[in-house]
C-alpha cells in the first residue's frame, strides 16, 4: 500500500514538474542538490505559514476551502449550459456548429501534419535567434526615433524654404510693378 501511494506522489510531483518546466532541462537550472532543496523546502513552508497566518480567526475561509471543487463546479462555464440546455438543444447547436467543427478538425489535422515542422531544429533554435532578434529590433527602435528627428529637421527647412521663396516672389512681385510704373512714365514722356 506504501509502494503505491509513493508512485502515486511520484507520478504527480513528475506531472507537475512536466506542467512547471515543460520540455526544458530541469536539472540545468536547478540542479538537485541538497543545499537548493532545503531552500526549496523552506520556502514552502514559509508560504505554508503565511497562508496560515493569513487565514487564522477567519471562519469563512476555510469553509471556501472545503467547498472549492464545488465552487470550480459551479464557476464552469460548461455547468450552467448543462443545466440550462436540454439534450436536444445541446445537439441542435452541434449540428448548427457542423461545419464550424468540420474546419477546426481539419485545420487541426493540417498541423498534426505540420508538427514536423514545429519540431524542427530551427525553431527549437529560437531562443538563440530571439536575441538576435531583440538586437534588431532595438536597432530598429533606434532607426525610427532618428528617422524621427530627421523628418523633424526637413520639416523646418521646407518651412524656412517656403518662406524664403515666399518673400523673394513678394520682392520680384514688387520690383516688377516698380519697373512697369517706369517703363510706363517713360512712355508718356
Amino acid at each position: 500500500m506504501a509502494d503505491g501511494n509513493l508512485e502515486t506522489v511520484e507520478k504527480r510531483i513528475s506531472l507537475l514538474e512536466n506542467l512547471v518546466f515543460g520540455t526544458s532541462e530541469k536539472d540545468a537550472l536547478y540542479p538537485k542538490d541538497s543545499k537548493s532543496k532545503d531552500q526549496c523546502i523552506h520556502s514552502l513552508l514559509n508560504a505554508h505559514a503565511e497562508v496560515k497566518k493569513a487565514t487564522v480567526g477567519k471562519k469563512a475561509i476555510p469553509k471556501v476551502y472545503n467547498r472549492l471543487t464545488e465552487l470550480r463546479k459551479y464557476l464552469d462555464p460548461g455547468y450552467t449550459d448543462e443545466m440550462t440546455l436540454s439534450n436536444e438543444a445541446i445537439t441542435d447547436i452541434i449540428l448548427a456548429e457542423e461545419d464550424f467543427l468540420n474546419q477546426q478538425a481539419s485545420r487541426l489535422e493540417q498541423m498534426e501534419g505540420l508538427k514536423e515542422i514545429l519540431d524542427s531544429a530551427h525553431i527549437k533554435g529560437m531562443p538563440s535567434h530571439s536575441s538576435k532578434l531583440q538586437e534588431l529590433s532595438k536597432i530598429q527602435i533606434d532607426q525610427q526615433d532618428q528617422t524621427g528627428l530627421f523628418t523633424d529637421d526637413v520639416r523646418g527647412l521646407l518651412e524656412n524654404y517656403n518662406t524664403i521663396v515666399s518673400l523673394v516672389s513678394k520682392q520680384l512681385i514688387q520690383w516688377d510693378q516698380m519697373v512697369t510704373k517706369v517703363e510706363k512714365a517713360k512712355q508718356k514722356s
